[in-house]
């Protein structure tokens, strides 16, 4: 057991700086792989201020932090990793709320294809959805998405792997995936994975939106992409995988980029599915979403948990090599970090392949 403190201020936007919420309703949380539950709550004070005092037990994976709701909508702090947090990571800024939605914009889109696997290729899509204003943009009604994209019609399996946005923030149907969930100002993650028969192949992907940054990764050496401008660079290497790397940037529709993939041969090792993106919006705060909000994935389409840490380091490396300059404390913690996955996916690999 270890004795901790948590304290910060609820604020929101003003013309002349943040303002002090009073009274707002402070929750502190545990979510761990034994129990997840809400360990204390109190009412913040005319200054927006609040402090906690709690005690860290139980699987030594647990996560705290601290939320508040405000205008309907919860928020939450980056998880409480020191023993004493004072501002800063414990502070929770709130926003008004509008249903104008000209302030969302695609940062990234990020296409990764596997090598097949019984007739099947896996594929992930995932999209880093800006909301460059400064309200939390809420859906007009439950009929209306917020923001929707559209899938290739032979796509299986279509299910939301973890990210900012969860499975039950997300509808898929008539080969779309309609997003319901309210998005507040920054950057928010969508991962999509589904599977797609290799017949489907050489597969066509329209481009319907302006996107800042367009990145496809192909596992297998003889595939390509081509249109939308995207050009070929540097292969990236991932725990012992090469994927071929295609890049463009300031896409604008209508444009159309065709992906070729080598016709399938006996005997393919099984393929890893892995996941890659740039996000410029901190992943602590991406992990304490999905933990609150987490619904189950069909376990049809459920990476596996080696995928999801391949997937964890390559959006690290993705998010470090697109950052322009970077202080010696953020390469430090981006090294660290690096280190820790690799550790997890050899460890994890290891017990994977270890015979039952």
């Amino acid at each position: 057991v270890q004795n901790r403190v948590a304290e910060g201020r609820v604020r929101r936007p003003g013309e002349k700086g943040p303002m002090a919420v009073p009274g707002a309703w402070v929750i502190l949380h545990r979510v761990g792989s034994d129990r997840a539950a809400p360990l204390d709550s109190l009412r913040a004070g005319g200054d927006g201020a609040f402090r906690f005092r709690y005690a860290v037990s139980g699987s030594p994976d647990a996560v705290y932090f601290v939320s508040t709701t405000f205008r309907g909508i919860a928020y939450f702090s980056t998880p409480l990793r020191e023993r004493t947090v004072r501002a800063g990571d414990a502070d929770l800024l709130v926003y008004d709320t509008t249903t104008v939605d000209s302030a969302l914009s695609v940062q990234g889109r990020h296409i990764v294809v596997s090598a097949p696997r019984n007739g099947r290729r896996e594929v992930a899509e995932i999209f880093e959805i800006e909301n460059s204003g400064t309200r939390t943009v809420v859906p007009r009604d439950s009929t209306r998405p917020l923001w929707a994209t559209r899938f290739p019609a032979e796509a299986e399996s279509l299910a939301v792997a973890p990210g900012d946005l969860s499975g039950g923030a997300v509808s898929f149907r008539g080969g779309r995936g309609e997003v319901f969930a309210p998005m507040s100002p920054g950057v928010r993650q969508l991962v999509v994975t589904y599977r797609l028969p290799v017949r489907a192949f050489p597969l066509s992907l329209p481009v319907d939106r302006p996107v800042a940054v367009l990145e496809v990764l192909l596992e297998e050496p003889r595939s390509a992409v081509e249109g939308a401008g995207l050009a070929e660079t540097a292969a990236t290497d991932i725990d012992g995988r090469t994927f071929r790397r295609f890049v463009a940037r300031d896409v604008g529709p209508p444009g159309v980029m065709r992906i070729r993939a080598q016709e399938p041969t006996a005997g393919k090792a099984v393929a890893i599915l892995t996941l890659t993106l740039t996000l410029t919006v901190g992943m602590t705060l991406a992990l304490a979403t999905w933990y609150s909000r987490r619904r189950p994935t069909p376990l049809a389409a459920t990476p596996s948990e080696a995928d999801v840490l391949i997937a964890a380091l390559a959006t690290l490396d993705a998010r470090f090599e697109k950052a322009a300059t970077a202080s010696a404390d953020e390469r430090s913690r981006y090294e660290r970090r690096r280190v820790e996955l690799k550790a997890r996916i050899a460890e994890t690999l290891a017990h994977d392949s270890t015979p039952a």
